[in-house]
């Protein structure tokens, strides 16, 4: 079932990391009703299991899995109904964002071997995720034109961010292709080590913060800069509405000069 249910996802060309979160949700709720067949539960078995995690944003995603692959199953495998129809939907608290000072964002990114530098960069003056930072091929950085593009980012989608001044100071003398950032043996790096190169460098000098909230830094001060323009603050952050952008795909000239002004200490 679950094999059937891999297959539908890849058809659908959805990336890696998607589809391992929707068949991942499913066996785990499988393992949570066994001996339970899945075509027999109902949205009580589906309620208990939310209230299983007491992260909101969890139960909300792991529901929203539950409910995809349930109508998968409901057109397909022939059950019978989706008992997650019959389940509230979860409310998730907005959160503020938590942007790092920048004196301490900016020390981080002029302090160190080049490879740190160039991650925060990336966070601090793209906005990436650390996912994102980890995918970024040499070729889709042009520094004459100032840009990048990111492929796949979060919910599959491409875009085309400005390149700060500075990130393009960091980023001359890259490759013509391969990874941004080289692992130690010159390959790619996975998400979680672009945290800890991150996280390192933080540590070493005293700023308590994650990785993540580089890019809460610079949604903020791009917010700042943009005086309202939320759409290109959207596209350029990768957000699916403004309504995540307000909190704080494509490409809009407009960005250049909005991130141009960024950082007024960072020259």
């Amino acid at each position: 079932m679950l094999h059937a249910y891999a297959n539908h996802l890849t058809a659908r060309a959805l990336s890696d990391r998607t589809l391992k979160r929707y068949v991942g949700t499913v066996a785990l709720f499988a393992r949570f009703v066994a001996p339970t067949p899945l075509g027999d539960v109902g949205p009580v078995d589906v309620e208990e299991f939310l209230r299983a995690h007491p992260n909101a944003k969890t139960r909300h995603a792991y529901r929203s899995d539950l409910k995809a692959f349930y109508r998968f199953a409901v057109r397909r495998l022939g059950f019978a109904a989706n008992p997650v129809d019959d389940v509230d939907p979860v409310k998730v608290p907005k959160a503020l964002p938590r942007p790092i000072c920048v004196g301490d964002a900016l020390t981080a990114v002029h302090y160190g071997e080049l490879r740190t530098r160039r991650a925060v960069g990336l966070g601090l003056f793209a906005g990436l995720r650390n996912m994102e930072i980890a995918g970024l091929d040499c070729v889709d950085v042009s520094l004459h034109h100032r840009e990048l593009v990111v492929r796949g980012g979060k919910g599959g989608k491409d875009r085309v961010v400005p390149v700060h001044p500075v990130l393009a100071r960091l980023l001359d003398g890259i490759g013509v292709r391969g990874p941004v950032i080289v692992g130690r043996h010159g390959g790619p790096v996975r998400p979680d080590t672009v945290g800890d190169i991150i996280r390192r460098q933080f540590v070493e000098l005293g700023i308590t913060a994650t990785p993540h909230q580089l890019r809460h830094t610079f949604g903020t001060e791009m917010t700042r800069q943009a005086n309202g323009n939320l759409v290109v603050v959207a596209q350029t952050m990768g957000h699916a509405s403004t309504n995540t952008t307000m909190g704080y795909n494509g490409w809009s000239p407009a960005a250049r000069p909005i991130v141009d002004g960024m950082y007024d200490d960072a020259a």
